[in-house]
């Protein structure tokens, strides 16, 4: 039993209540003891760690969120939102500020700059545009001149038995140099000091889309009608064309099928000459090739009919339904740019495109703004330098309104 001293009797009787709640204290504290160490006894083993995916993608959601770039969306998404945004505040402004700041490898001088976004842009709406852009083999280049060599193979080999002379002089090919030069396209979009000023228009998207189609349908043209003059292209329908094979004819001419008539072709005169222009196109060329024409030629190839008015560009005849899908079994191309049937025109073309032409740029888009020549205007001197040519001139074969 506890020993109680006379002073600790006189506190107690001093403050009875101060006893009762020393007492439930000790109790208390006597019974988390307890429990304490009846949990240790029955606590369970614990088990390895398990990843908790919703978790994670919560946590993930909150990195997203702090540093406020959405979800989906990627480092080039926001550069090129960066860039379009900079490009617009100089459009508006004329500081070039943003845009310094917006692309790493800027050279501005004479007050001009290119973001390299903004560019891969233009040259992606030009490839809609302009088909022949589309089919043709694109280089880029960062001199005034581009320079290829196509060989003309000659087989060399001879036949020779173990103990004759090896011929030091058998055929060797020939290299032939082709040369493309570029010119320079320009645009000048203007808007006035109002329009600028309007927050709610999207200034570089109008800028694009404007310059966009004035050079896709002057490059378009010219990559079938240019003369070639000083770095200008040369059109794929301005070189001379014969109907000798290949290997026969000169290099630097194309190779035409007859439509079989002078000037009016008839139904079965096209249909034979469109046999014969697939067969004229040698083997290596068939996989990439494809026709292109325009759409008053498709018309007319759309509505022959054989003798029980059957149209053969159908699944009913030979040939198959629309202008979207094969014809001969080869993609169609529509380019309002081709000629009409008529007296010594070219309306199809048929081949690889890739091969037998060439579309050559100049790296960079420049715009500059200009404040001062129109008063109460800014203009945005929008331009570039583009170049063009054939390049195998056994890829593309051409149908030609001709009697042979």
């Amino acid at each position: 039993m506890k020993h109680i001293s006379p002073i600790e009797l006189k506190a107690e009787a001093d403050d009875p209540v101060g006893v009762v709640q020393k007492a439930l204290d000790d109790f208390t504290k006597t019974v988390d003891a307890r429990l304490s160490k009846l949990e240790t006894k029955t606590e369970p083993e614990k088990k390895p760690d398990t990843v908790d995916v919703k978790s994670i993608e919560a946590r993930l959601a909150e990195v997203e969120k702090k540093s406020n770039r959405p979800a989906g969306i990627t480092a080039k998404d926001e550069q090129a939102d960066v860039e379009k945004k900079a490009l617009s505040s100089f459009l508006r402004t004329g500081s070039d500020v943003e845009v310094k700041a917006a692309a790493s490898d800027n050279a501005v001088d004479g007050g001009w700059m290119v973001l390299p976004t903004i560019d891969t842009s233009i040259r992606s709406l030009l490839t809609d545009i302009s088909p022949m852009r589309s089919l043709a083999e694109v280089v880029s280049i960062g001199t005034s001149t581009y320079e290829r060599f196509y060989s003309l193979g000659k087989r060399g080999a001879q036949w020779v038995a173990e103990r004759d002379d090896r011929p030091q002089d058998t055929a060797r090919p020939d290299l032939i140099k082709h040369s493309y030069g570029v010119a320079e396209m320009y645009a000048a979009p203007a808007a006035t000091r109002h329009l600028l000023d309007d927050a709610q228009v999207d200034v570089a998207s109008w800028l694009i889309n404007n310059a966009t189609h004035d050079f896709a349908e002057t490059e378009g043209e010219a990559f079938l009608r240019g003369d070639g003059v000083m770095g200008k292209p040369k059109g794929l329908l301005t070189y001379d064309c014969t109907n000798e094979k290949d290997f026969v004819r000169a290099w630097g001419k194309f190779q035409y099928t007859p439509a079989g008539h002078a000037s009016a072709p008839t139904d079965a005169n096209l249909v034979t000459a469109l046999v014969k222009l697939v067969a004229s196109l040698r083997t290596p060329y068939k996989s990439n090739a494809r026709f292109v024409l325009n759409s008053s030629t498709a018309v007319r190839l759309r509505t022959i009919v054989d003798s029980n008015g059957r149209y053969l560009w159908a699944p009913t005849g030979n040939l198959i339904e629309g202008v979207e899908h094969p014809l001969l079994g080869y993609p169609v191309t529509i380019d309002d740019n081709f000629d009409d049937i008529g007296a010594g025109t070219f309306p199809i073309a048929f081949g690889s495109f890739s091969a037998g032409y060439v579309v050559v740029d100049r790296s960079g888009i420049r715009v500059t703004r200009d404040e001062v020549t129109q008063k109460g205007r800014i203009l945005f001197d929008t331009y570039k330098r583009v170049g063009g040519g054939a390049g195998d001139f056994n890829a593309i074969k051409f149908l030609k309104v001709a009697a042979s």
